[in-house]
């Protein structure tokens, strides 16, 4: 049981390196081609774990596996800009807040998560940017809500919304990571809109994302 433990924190290990490669290769403007040698490549420690799936399971599954994480990383990047300075970066995050505040938040739910997404607004102003570190408590404390509460609404209104990627979920003292988004899977019609809140700060790919875990008190 150990050990299947430690195989799969492994592979969800090798699969954030491989991720956070494939993002750098896209930014650079690199091919999938050029990814696949670089991964595949005997001498390339950060390809261990796409190494690792054509050993186990064959060639063509390792390149399949390559051409998923592809996708997902030139998608993340090519939805993106570059914040020139950080006050442009408080432009970016005062136009977030203006669309967040003109949203329509029905009903006692939709009010609460209002309140949760004006706490992430404060927890990014002071970041600096879309990325920023909040805890449960911190989060639950500056809504005025309790962490249950808090829980409903991310689950329930702000991340099929849209609006809140946990990328990493903190364990005692340490807060979540967060992406702060703009709600488009809310609202599919404002491209314009849309494309104002895009930043350097990269989200990984969705697949990373470990959502479904809570925070330990």
């Amino acid at each position: 049981m150990v050990l299947r433990a430690d195989r799969q924190g492994a592979a969800e290990h090798g699969h954030r390196i491989t991720a956070a490669i494939a993002c750098h290769v896209a930014r650079a403007g690199g091919t999938v081609d050029e990814l696949t040698r670089l991964l595949l490549h005997p001498d390339h420690e950060g390809g261990r774990h796409a190494r690792h799936i054509a050993l186990r399971s064959g060639q063509a599954r390792a390149l399949d596996y390559i051409r998923r994480v592809w996708a997902s990383a030139s998608a993340a990047v090519s939805s993106t800009r570059v914040l020139e300075s950080r006050p442009h970066a408080y432009e970016v995050l005062a136009a977030l807040r203006d669309r967040i505040e003109t949203t329509p938040w029905r009903g006692e739910r939709g009010r609460t998560a209002l309140r949760v997404l004006r706490a992430h607004l404060n927890f990014a102003e002071i970041a600096g940017g879309l990325l920023h570190h909040a805890s449960e408590r911190q989060t639950a404390e500056e809504a005025g809500i309790s962490r249950t509460t808090l829980r409903v609404v991310y689950e329930t209104v702000l991340k099929p919304r849209g609006w809140l990627r946990r990328l990493r979920v903190g364990h005692g003292r340490e807060g979540s990571t967060w992406y702060l988004a703009d709600g488009s899977a809310a609202d599919r019609a404002i491209p314009a809109l849309r494309s104002r809140f895009r930043t350097t700060q990269y989200p990984p790919d969705p697949v990373l994302e470990e959502w479904p875990t809570s925070e330990s008190p």
